[in-house]
């Protein structure tokens, strides 16, 4: 009987080509895109398209086709799994939206906004594609690439927070994940597209400690632990009221933003711990054997703009004041000599800034 559901994966780093390996293995068809360029791994797949997991997932399947042709992606798939950073969503988006058809399920990992964006682009650009959008708050996976036919999953969460745009396509959104996942991981759903994206927990444990572990990430980049070297019971300290921050920002939105510690325990398995620095320094935790770390990595130069700036926008447009977020910003962008302020993912950006805080909610739904 053919497969109800054709996917097409859009973005071939860690997360893309583990969904197309979990989507392969569950048999169905999955076809992957490339968007950049033909990399010796993507030559390497053309010819033996085999991708698998290993780790806490073990399986392996064949994907359908790899191609930088997005049109031929898309073609026949009626589901689209857009798995890039988010400074990638609007080209990705700009590429997607001409190719759009009635019926499509488009899922965002993770959305970062990005929902958002691609029903503004969408509007925009004059597209009438009866849709669904939908956006996680994280990837499922913890993962990383081995080599060209195999994803290293360190550990898949246990629960994820999804929200659907139209709401009423949030069942059925829901259903074909957990088809995807063969019941492996459940989820929740989220009051809209906006709480999915403010409830991303790298903007609380990403930036911070690579701000505050400069000189030694320089020094030992290759060996450095972001997580079990980089978090110190302080920098946790720090890390939790930059998290309350962002909690407070949800609850003047009218939105449940659920914190750091709750959704690290909802992912990977609840203990007694108290603190962050006491989680990821639990049995539970995910990121032991996570090793590497760059000054110039994408938990500053994806998550600052990607994520603490749009959240600083919606904050000022909500009245509420985010300190350490507005600090975390400046730091960052006076080290790498960047304005985030300014090339971030801002309500301009987002074609957002002419929209009060309760229309913007709104427009999540």
């Amino acid at each position: 009987m053919e497969a109800k559901w054709r996917f097409a994966v859009l973005g071939s780093g860690n997360g893309g080509r583990a969904f197309c390996a979990q989507a392969a293995a569950a048999g169905y068809p999955v076809r992957l895109f490339e968007p950049l360029e033909e990399t010796e791994d993507i030559k390497t797949l053309k010819k033996d398209p085999v991708m698998g997991l290993e780790g806490d997932l073990n399986c392996s399947g064949t994907v359908d086709r790899i191609t930088l042709d997005i049109a031929e992606a898309m073609d026949g798939a009626n589901v689209l799994l857009v798995v890039v950073p988010s400074f990638a969503h609007q080209p990705i988006f700009e590429k997607m939206i001409p190719h759009l058809v009635d019926g499509q399920h488009i899922v965002i990992f993770p959305g970062n906004f990005g929902g958002l964006r691609l029903k503004r682009m969408m509007a925009n650009a004059g597209c009438k594609a009866k849709v669904s959008i939908s956006e996680t708050a994280s990837l499922p996976y913890a993962c990383r690439i081995k080599d060209a036919h195999t994803v290293h999953v360190y550990k898949l969460k246990k629960l994820m927070k999804v929200a659907t745009s139209p709401c009423e396509k949030g069942t059925e959104a829901v259903a074909i994940l957990k088809a995807l996942f063969a019941e492996k991981m459940d989820f929740k759903a989220a009051k809209n597209l906006l709480e999915a994206s403010l409830d991303n927990i790298n903007f609380t444990l990403h930036p911070l400690p690579v701000l505050l572990n400069f000189g030694d990430i320089e020094k030992h980049s290759s060996t450095f632990r972001h997580y079990m070297d980089g978090i110190t019971p302080l920098i946790s300290d720090l890390q939790e009221k930059m998290d309350e921050e962002r909690i407070a920002l949800g609850r003047a939105l009218g939105l449940t933003l659920v914190s750091t510690m709750q959704q690290l325990k909802e992912y990977y398995g609840a203990n007694d711990t108290t603190t962050i620095y006491d989680y990821v320094n639990s049995p539970e935790t995910p990121y032991a054997d996570l090793v590497g770390q760059k000054v110039t990595s994408r938990y500053l130069t994806e998550d600052v703009p990607g994520l603490l700036v749009p959240a600083l926008c919606l904050a000022k447009k909500a009245g509420v004041s985010m300190p350490i977020v507005e600090a975390t910003v400046k730091i960052a962008s006076v080290v790498h000599g960047t304005d985030y302020m300014a090339r971030g993912l801002t309500l301009e950006t987002l074609d957002l800034d002419g929209f009060t805080a309760t229309e913007i909610v709104e427009h999540g739904k």
